[in-house]
């Protein structure tokens, strides 16, 4: 889908310390043969601050840079994916409350790893709907230091390009159709519900407590639909591949570009390069191009991981006028979403420093 007249106006971005891998492994935390396999070194860890309240904190940056009032908010969506706070209690309410007020609609998206696009997707609809909507304000956060999450061993053992560790970070994005330093010139999203059982554990969905009386292990639950369903659990990966290797190529496409026509690319981040090889060259986009150095020091930052990106490339001077990025990824097996971002002007809060570009794929 081609976009018209959705800007970027704003980033905003909460980025803990990240704790050394190396430290997470001498303290028996983190098995060091996945350590060394891997590529991580470390994970960003937010200590007994809530998701919400990083979620207010990476809003207030966004809304400062965006040169844009709280009264031109019109709506604010929060996305996530871990525990936010008390059960029956509304998360997005408190963004809301502690941003910019008022009465308009504040929601919360579900959208696993792809939470941000979709929110992203989804206001554009919502600013696209009614007259005098000006802006809309997205943010995203988790902080997985919780007792039931193991942040160094939730996919131990699994199947996967990356052998993941998660990290803790909150985002914001305020979207705009008077104007900003960027603008979003096509998106699209699209599900696979064949493969929601595929992240789902063994058992009755109820009582919940399935999910709440055990650790959270997405090893357990790939091992345990590989078991059941070996030629379902073979065909996942292809089908999974396929369908955002599509997406990315239609929605570069939708922007009239070429993937040559790509600067640099944002991603599920990943410790080691054989991940963004699979995502990036089925594109046909140089894996050089990702963001394999800034992510395998944090951690996959759940719902974070693109507009965390995007705003270390801009605040670091990594991108001029007329550069376009990629945003594409997969939430939980059974949602992808791909994002084209053109640079339009460097904003005033790009201050630092250009980073050395190294091959890393």
């Amino acid at each position: 889908m081609r976009t018209e007249n959705l800007h970027i106006a704003g980033l905003g971005c909460y980025l803990p310390e990240p704790f050394p891998a190396e430290k997470a492994v001498a303290a028996g935390r983190y098995d060091e043969t996945e350590w060394r396999n891997s590529g991580w070194t470390g994970a960003a860890v937010a200590g007994n601050i809530s998701a919400p309240e990083m979620a207010v904190v990476a809003a207030h940056q966004a809304l400062a840079r965006s040169g844009h009032a709280s009264d031109d908010i019109s709506l604010l969506l929060h996305a996530s994916v871990g525990d936010q706070g008390p059960d029956g209690w509304s998360p997005h309410h408190y963004v809301l409350r502690h941003t910019v007020g008022g009465a308009i609609p504040a929601m919360e998206v579900r959208q696993g790893c792809n939470g941000v696009l979709a929110g992203i997707e989804l206001a554009h609809g919502y600013l696209s709907a009614g007259p005098g909507r000006v802006a809309a304000l997205v943010t995203g956060a988790d902080n997985f230091g919780i007792p039931r999450f193991d942040r160094w061993r939730y996919a131990s053992g699994a199947n996967t390009d990356r052998g993941s560790i998660i990290g803790d970070a909150a985002t914001a994005v305020v979207l705009s159709t008077r104007g900003g330093f960027a603008r979003i010139t096509a998106m699209n999203s699209a599900s696979l519900p064949e493969l929601e059982e595929m992240n789902r554990p063994e058992g009755p969905l109820f009582p919940p407590a399935i999910t709440f009386d055990r650790p959270v292990d997405v090893a357990g639950r790939l091992a345990g639909f590989t078991r059941r369903f070996p030629a379902a659990a073979a065909a996942a990966r292809t089908s999974l591949n396929n369908a955002r290797t599509e997406l990315g190529l239609r929605t570069i496409a939708e922007a009239g570009l070429t993937p040559a026509d790509i600067t640099r690319a944002t991603h599920v981040h990943s410790g080691g390069e054989g991940y963004i090889r699979a995502v990036l060259r089925p594109l046909g986009i140089d894996p050089a191009r990702g963001m394999l150095e800034f992510g395998r020091g944090l951690g996959h930052l759940s719902v974070s991981d693109h507009l965390a990106a995007l705003t270390h490339l801009v605040e670091t001077r990594q991108l001029v006028r007329g550069d376009h990025v990629l945003m594409i990824g997969n939430g939980v097996g059974v949602s992808v979403a791909a994002a084209v971002v053109e640079i339009t002007s460097l904003p005033t809060w790009a201050t630092g420093h250009p980073e050395s570009f190294k091959e890393t794929a």
